[in-house]
């Protein structure tokens, strides 16, 4: 038997239970879930169902932990740290390489959370601008370093226009870039909106603009909590979904919990709001066309020798039925 075919094996085994088990989740059952990323607005709905209580009357008790990347957090995953990981949609490949999860549901769709930020009264004014400049990514085979390439192609330039900078530490990067040894940098919506805020930084472009069909952020589920709690894995996309659904309608109350969890000014919050609560996915269905762009970044990314099916790393076999 395949790894993909256990897999498979092991996910129709925790549905057949799903459908022995009457209700949700006993109470209190504990799931531990990681965040990708501390500083990222699409995560927060971890926090706020905690919050108000969502997961709690679903009979979950969720605690939340955040990590410097997919790549951090992947490892805390195959080491049994966490339950549930939000995370990137290049998470995906790791799966193929063995990681011991599978993609439970989509968490947002186009990327506006991704952006091009630039010095604010520096010389780049618009994207054209960019041609034969230095702009910094996180890593050749990060989403930051695939979607700058489609910024680029979208240009109708090769990759020898631009000078790819790569590094891991956004922080270095921004000081970088505020005395003009980087022209720009991929990065997140909130922080580069609030060094607008402060005059440092300028919001170039929103990659949310280039690509429509994608699943930026992704919700994986260990192959453990699967087969041993395979009802929990179910509360928690029936919380989940639900705190989405409370998201959309109490703008005030998500910004209020954000701002204490992020700690950007509330006017940045609220324009980041606007951009990216459009893209959360309401319904935990995959985008077939999504999926596909994903599986074609894998291999342009070189993670992968080729495209994978994609429907072999993911099930809908958690959410709420109809």
């Amino acid at each position: 038997m395949t790894l993909t075919a256990g897999r498979r094996s092991l996910v129709a085994v925790a549905a057949l239970a799903l459908c022995l088990v009457h209700g949700t989740a006993q109470a209190d059952t504990k799931l531990r879930v990681g965040k990708a990323q501390p500083n990222q607005f699409a995560f927060v709905p971890a926090d706020i169902g905690v919050e108000t209580g969502i997961f709690k009357k679903h009979g979950l008790d969720v605690e939340t932990s955040a990590f410097g990347g997919d790549a951090k957090m992947m490892q805390a995953l195959t080491a049994d740290g966490i339950d549930i990981a939000l995370g990137g949609g290049p998470a995906f490949a790791t799966i193929v390489k063995g990681a011991p999860m599978m993609a439970i549901a989509p968490l947002s769709g186009q990327p506006s959370e991704m952006v091009v930020a630039v010095k604010a009264g520096g010389p780049v004014k618009s994207v054209a601008d960019l041609k034969g400049r230095k702009i910094a990514i996180t890593g050749a085979g990060t989403l930051t370093g695939w979607i700058t390439r489609e910024l680029v192609k979208s240009q109708g330039w090769s990759d020898s226009d631009i000078t790819y900078v790569t590094s891991t530490n956004i922080a270095a990067s921004r000081a970088l870039l505020k005395v003009g040894e980087l022209d720009a940098i991929t990065t997140d919506l909130s922080t580069t909106l609030e060094q607008q805020r402060k005059g440092e930084e300028s919001l170039l472009f929103s990659y949310g603009d280039l690509v429509k069909d994608f699943h930026m952020q992704i919700i994986f589920a260990t192959d453990k909590v699967i087969a041993e709690k395979p009802n929990a894995v179910a509360a928690f996309m029936a919380a989940w979904l639900e705190t989405i659904a409370f998201v959309k309608a109490n703008k005030a109350k998500t910004v209020e919990t954000v701002q204490q969890v992020l700690g950007f000014h509330p006017d940045v919050l609220n324009e980041t709001y606007d951009r990216v609560v459009s893209t959360y996915s309401t319904d935990g269905r995959f985008n077939p066309r999504a999926l596909a762009v994903l599986a074609r970044s894998y291999v342009e990314l070189k993670l992968l020798d080729k495209e994978p099916d994609m429907t072999k790393l993911t099930t809908e076999a958690f959410l709420p039925k109809k």
